[in-house]
């Protein structure tokens, strides 16, 4: 979250410094403020940047989230022949489960030190944000307070969560083909915008072509203008719904909607229509 926090405050001044870079060496130089591209890159160093760290964030959310069941499994065996809890998390301890290693090894020292597994487990998963992780140290805990067989309900605790991450690695196998729909509608989209900047729109500006009986010229770069800024607009909603349909979150898709938006500055700037 902190790197995420940074990286987005980070980015946010420096698209302000390149905006007002810009503003001075317009002024300076006497260019034409143009307003497509100032904006498109002033998104592209904010979204890419808080959106990378936000992926490597998620990908340690889904992994810890992953291993609960690997953990609950073990603390099911090593429970299994009446071994005390607390023992069996400082057992677990000195296994490996990913990014959910730091959260078990953080209780198993408090327990080590004397503290009761209620209280050790009190704060367990919040580090991480997952309310499954979260949910699972909580299973724990009432479960060593009921003084039911733990074996047995872990066990059944940690198939539950297996399928849970099955039908959510389904879901996301499924968004994944939804995305790649997106990217090919984009496509078309932005071929046929190329098509429109390259032959059409040129013809009608060579022919004269003229709207409301005056300064046709003119109509025509406004219309040209305002493709381009669809263009821009779809590939950066492209990202964005990709990342809503993925797992419901806006952040997940600001990466790849600042690299959509930087894909359709530069073919704009290839083709020299900015």
């Amino acid at each position: 979250m902190k790197q995420k926090f940074v990286a987005l405050l980070g980015s946010y001044f420096a698209g302000l410094i390149f905006m007002v870079m810009y503003i001075i060496l317009t002024i300076s130089y006497g260019w034409t403020f143009n307003y497509l591209l100032v904006f498109s890159i002033f998104f592209i160093i904010i979204l890419i940047p808080y959106g990378f760290f936000d992926n490597i964030e998620m990908k340690r959310f889904y992994e810890a989230e992953r291993r609960v069941p690997d953990f609950l499994r073990d603390l099911a065996e090593y429970t299994t022949f009446g071994m005390p809890i607390s023992h069996a998390i400082v057992r677990t301890s000195f296994s490996d489960y990913g990014p959910l290693s730091d959260e078990i090894k953080r209780v198993a020292s408090l327990i080590s030190w004397g503290l009761p597994v209620e209280q050790a487990l009190s704060d367990f998963g919040k580090s991480i944000g997952s309310d499954n992780v979260i949910r699972a140290g909580k299973i724990i805990v009432k479960s060593s307070e009921s003084g039911s067989n733990i074996s047995d309900v872990m066990t059944m605790v940690s198939e539950f969560t297996s399928q849970m991450q099955l039908l959510r690695n389904q879901r996301f196998s499924e968004m994944k083909n939804y995305t790649m729909v997106m990217l090919i509608s984009f496509g078309v989209f932005l071929f046929v915008i190329l098509a429109l900047d390259l032959d059409f729109l040129p013809q009608l500006t060579h022919g004269g072509f003229s709207i409301g009986g005056s300064g046709g010229g003119a109509n025509i770069a406004t219309i040209e203008q305002i493709f381009n800024i669809g263009m821009i607009v779809q590939g950066g909603g492209t990202g964005i719904l990709s990342g809503v349909l993925r797992d419901g979150r806006i952040s997940s898709g600001l990466m790849l909607s600042g690299i959509m938006i930087a894909v359709s500055i530069v073919i704009l700037l290839l083709i020299g229509v900015v």
